[in-house]
């Protein structure tokens, strides 16, 4: 599988540039700087994904938050304009371990038909055990996928999907990532995570909004949540029970009922899942 890497990166941004440049240039990648969007600066080819016919940009979307997603859609639509197989995508802000390089050896064993494998993800909640790759962890399923986007890989048929034309974005594109239902997006991680996100300061892009470094108050956060619907609870326990199978996703379930009892020291131990 041939794999290209982006790091996405604002042009003012100097210091978070070097940053992932000694790390990247260590493990000996072969890496392209992906120019982030700046807030509102979106290409015309992408407005449509993030304003409407007016003009107006998303009503639920900071100018940060608009920034970021085009910044990402932009690299999984230079994915596509390439003849890479995937592509590996980092934010500018991710600590890289020594196991990434395991990972990437491992690549061509990852399942048929994959879309997307989270890099930089924890999982707090349950997860199914998918595959042993060796030094580089273990290959899983999740139940509830976990937030953030700072590393991924996205197979060719995964960017497809992300980039289609489907109206107006209204969450974040941490938040959409995070409701494959929506996609049909096949989406796995590694544990232990091969990288940690949001390691540095936020970003130029982050700084735009009022959510960043913890501005915004619980109030506002409360305010402005939004509540899934029961025909998106739906949709989102039949793409569980298909993707994990009935018995894995039930034994998720309890396992996710069963940790709010527990402290939450202990509550690691439960979290794996058989297939």
């Amino acid at each position: 599988m041939r794999i290209a890497v982006f790091v996405i990166n604002l042009d003012r941004d100097k210091d978070r540039l070097a940053f992932m440049t000694r790390q990247l240039d260590a493990l000996g990648l072969a890496w392209e700087r992906f120019p982030a969007v700046l807030g509102l600066a979106v290409p015309d080819e992408l407005r449509a994904w993030f304003f409407t016919p007016e003009g107006a940009p998303s009503p639920t979307l900071t100018p940060g938050e608009i920034g970021v997603y085009a910044s990402h859609l932009n690299a999984h639509r230079r994915l596509l304009a390439s003849d890479f197989d995937a592509a590996l995508v980092f934010e500018d802000d991710v600590e890289i371990s020594a196991r990434l390089p395991a990972f990437l050896a491992q690549v061509d064993a990852l399942p048929q038909g994959f879309d997307l494998v989270r890099l930089s993800n924890p999982s707090k909640s349950a997860y199914v055990a998918w595959a042993d790759l060796g030094a580089a962890g273990e290959l899983v399923a999740y139940a509830r996928v976990p937030n953030n986007l700072g590393c991924y890989l996205i197979s060719r048929a995964g960017a497809a999907k992300t980039t289609a034309p489907r109206g107006l974005r209204m969450w974040a594109i941490d938040e959409d990532m995070r409701r494959p239902w929506d996609w049909g997006l096949a989406t796995y991680g590694v544990l232990p995570p091969p990288t940690k996100a949001n390691v540095l300061n936020a970003s130029s892009i982050d700084a735009l909004s009022p959510r960043a470094l913890g501005r915004e108050s619980a109030w506002d956060k409360l305010r402005r949540r939004r509540w899934i619907s029961p025909l998106a609870a739906a949709r989102r326990i039949r793409w569980q029970i298909a993707f994990l199978g009935s018995a894995p996703w039930l034994r998720c379930l309890a396992r996710d009922m069963l940790k709010s009892f527990m402290p939450k020291r202990s509550r690691a131990s439960i979290l794996r899942v058989r297939r």
